[in-house]
């Protein structure tokens, strides 16, 4: 089971308590899923996710006391999954658009979500009925696909009035609503209700933090230990040269000290020459002393030059 998949069956679970709620989620997928049939006048809502349907289902059974509103169809696809629609007849199409407070156009106006916790609930039948999740092991992307511009612009507001980031592009004739940065996914999946799978990526997204932060760290000091190997290579270089040229006895007392600690240490880095030296001596002390073993021997490389 994908991701988005996890997240809808999960949200098929949940029912809102509260009657207004009910009718802001049917409002939701109805938005997103709903067909008026050109020839007959009537409300069809047709999906591919059999689940989808069941949960539309079950909220009209909430919300009309009626048994049997709605005619419920599902078909197997080649594939062997179903894919269910429900036709509502004339009159059911009428009482329905009333309770949803839409025309024919199917178009969702504000008064169906004024409360916050309607809000969250139309987002969650938005979702149900055209989100799609990427895996997050994968990459952070969460978005809506709408059918018109208005619709999107919506959406995006009601998002945004969140304070989520959603941005809108049109891919294939799709108005698409999507959303890029992990915490701001995490959030909309909280306000919709999917918390398990809130959990499920917050979980994915401090491992990858943990991850990325220990890969850094160990570019970090490879980048270093690389660094130290080519200079003490250079230092025991210069110290070669220094010695092939007689010129070891000319050094001063702390130089002789320090290309003897760095002969006998040839791959220790600064701290460790401080060590073995008995922190006598600081890092500076050493480093100091180590560069200018290494302009005496550049200019006996100068001298050989000439």
């Amino acid at each position: 089971m994908n991701f988005t998949a996890k997240v809808k069956q999960e949200l098929f679970e949940e029912i809102p308590s509260s009657r207004h709620c009910r009718i802001a989620e049917l409002g939701g997928i109805v938005t997103i899923l709903g067909r008026m049939n050109k020839e007959s006048d009537n409300l069809e809502l047709f999906s591919e996710n059999d689940l989808v349907i069941k949960k539309a289902e079950k909220l009209i059974k909430k919300l009309f006391p009626v048994d049997n509103i709605g005619r419920i169809l599902y078909d197997i696809k080649r594939s062997g999954k179903e894919s269910g629609r429900i036709v509502f007849s004339e009159k059911e199409t009428e009482e329905l658009l009333k309770l949803l407070k839409m025309n024919s156009d199917l178009e969702a106006k504000p008064v169906l979500y004024t409360l916050t916790c309607c809000k969250r609930a139309f987002l969650r039948g938005v979702f149900l009925g055209a989100g799609t999740l990427t895996d997050p092991n994968k990459d952070y992307h969460f978005e809506i696909a709408c059918l018109n511009e208005g619709c999107a612009e919506e959406l995006k507001s009601l998002i945004c009035g969140f304070g989520i980031e959603a941005k809108k592009v049109v891919r294939r004739s799709r108005h698409v609503v999507y959303v890029k940065d992990s915490e701001m996914i995490s959030e909309l999946l909280s306000l919709i209700g999917a918390q398990v799978a809130m959990m499920e990526l917050e979980n994915i997204r401090i491992l990858k933090e943990v991850r990325n932060h220990v890969n850094r760290q160990v570019n970090c000091d490879s980048a270093n230990i690389r660094k130290a190997l080519a200079a003490s290579q250079k230092q025991m270089e210069d110290i070669a040269l220094i010695r092939q040229e007689n010129e070891f006895e000319g050094l001063s007392e702390d130089l002789k000290e320090t290309v003897l600690l760095r002969e006998a240490y040839p791959e220790a880095t600064l701290a460790e020459l401080v060590m073995y030296n008995g922190d006598t001596v600081g890092k500076s002390g050493i480093n100091h002393r180590l560069k200018k073993i290494s302009e005496i021997a550049d200019k006996l490389r100068d001298g050989r030059k000439k």
